[in-house]
């Protein structure tokens, strides 16, 4: 499989040998392809990541003294009107006086990945609006009262602190590579079997002693220099058509595979 990797960049017919490989090993490539691709959105994912944290320090740094009493929010100053403070990633609102809603919080959100609101009776967390975060959350925002127990301690010294202190957990990037690792490779593998179907009828078209299982198997490694080449335009920009990419560079790459198929493995007329 080693070789077969090295002769994908563009020893191409090569890679014919593929059709003998295990089912097994086609399949476990098919994974290190998809990793390969989900690398650009795993980056910015960890960049995201990174705003956040920047921006929640500067929101932090801003943010004045208030403690929790009898289930409000109460500032030490008493004369404290709130504020709205935005960055790249967050737009942050304090409202001790409850002069905006739950709503006005996620309305606020244009642009930005997260919109939060300390107002006078809740804590309220709006997130963009994906299949994904409904499917999980059933909304794309969280209200907690400050009835809850575990606001109950809540104060601006203590989330100054919490975001001056904390950093980012390796396993949030790993659940992040992996969260995308999964479309990554349900995509790509759906590109591959669209490839192989073009690739049979070149095969059909050829008379060529090429099943449509050992096609899959050199389409999977024509699709490696695609794949890569992708990847490095998403780290670029995400505005690119990869599946269209990656299909027609593979059936081109797989056309210079059995261009020069010895005679005797054709089929007779």
């Amino acid at each position: 499989m080693l070789h077969l990797m090295k002769s994908s960049f563009f020893q191409f017919r090569e890679l014919l040998a593929a059709k003998k490989l295990a089912f097994g090993k086609v399949i476990g490539y098919i994974f290190i392809l998809g990793a390969i691709l989900t690398l650009p959105l795993a980056y910015k994912v960890s960049s995201v990541f990174h705003d956040i944290q920047h921006d929640g320090q500067k929101i932090a740094a801003k943010l004045p003294d208030f403690t929790i009493e009898k289930n409000q929010l109460q500032p030490a100053d008493a004369k404290e009107k709130g504020f709205i403070y935005q960055t790249d990633s967050i737009i942050f609102t304090f409202d001790p006086q409850g002069k905006r809603t739950a709503k006005d919080i996620t309305t606020d959100m244009v642009g930005n990945f997260l919109s939060i609101g300390l107002l006078k009776d809740d804590l309220v967390v709006a997130m963009p609006s994906t299949g994904a975060s409904s499917a999980l959350l059933g909304d794309n925002q969280i209200v907690i009262p400050y009835s809850e127990a575990s606001l109950a301690s809540l104060s601006g010294s203590h989330i100054r602190d919490y975001l001056q202190d904390t950093k980012i957990p390796w396993w949030m990037y790993l659940i992040a590579f992996l969260v995308s690792l999964y479309p990554s490779v349900v995509n790509l593998l759906v590109t591959l079997l669209f490839a192989t179907l073009g690739a049979t009828l070149q095969t059909k078209m050829r008379r060529l002693k090429l099943s449509s299982f050992e096609n899959f198997k050199i389409v999977v490694f024509a699709a490696t220099l695609p794949v890569i080449l992708t990847a490095i335009i998403h780290f670029v920009t995400m505005n690119f058509d990869a599946t269209m990419f990656i299909l027609i560079a593979t059936l081109f790459i797989f056309n210079q595979v059995i261009k020069k198929i010895p005679q005797e493995e054709q089929k007779s007329n």
